[in-house]
């Protein structure tokens, strides 16, 4: 036997309607919603991003800085001794360059 469908009152077409407008408007707001917590996320991080690079550009500049002075010291006490010591420094310019020559020359 064929099942008899029951024709829906006219109230149940309207509340059905306006259940599926409200639920149509509610995925609207909610969908303006999370586009702004999108926007708000990549705010925040492109903020940190950012602020992390600030941060490491001035660490390098303080990298810098450091070896800076510490070649400039240096350089000057290498200055003097080869000053006080110029055949200990040819010597030993000349046992490093041999040294380098074996290492990229040999097969």
């Amino acid at each position: 036997m064929a099942a008899k469908r029951k024709k829906k009152s006219p109230a149940v077409e309207y509340d059905l309607q306006g259940k599926l407008d409200a639920l149509k408007t509610d995925l609207e707001a909610l969908q303006k919603d999370i586009k702004g917590l999108a926007g708000d996320v990549t705010g925040v991080a492109s903020e940190r991003a950012s602020l992390a690079l600030g941060e490491a550009m001035t660490r390098v500049q303080e990298i810098t800085n450091s070896v800076e002075e510490w070649s400039e010291d240096n350089l000057q006490n290498f200055r003097d001794q080869v000053r006080d010591q110029p055949l200990a420094s040819v010597a030993l310019s000349v046992g490093v360059g041999a040294l380098i020559g074996a290492i990229l020359f040999r097969r």
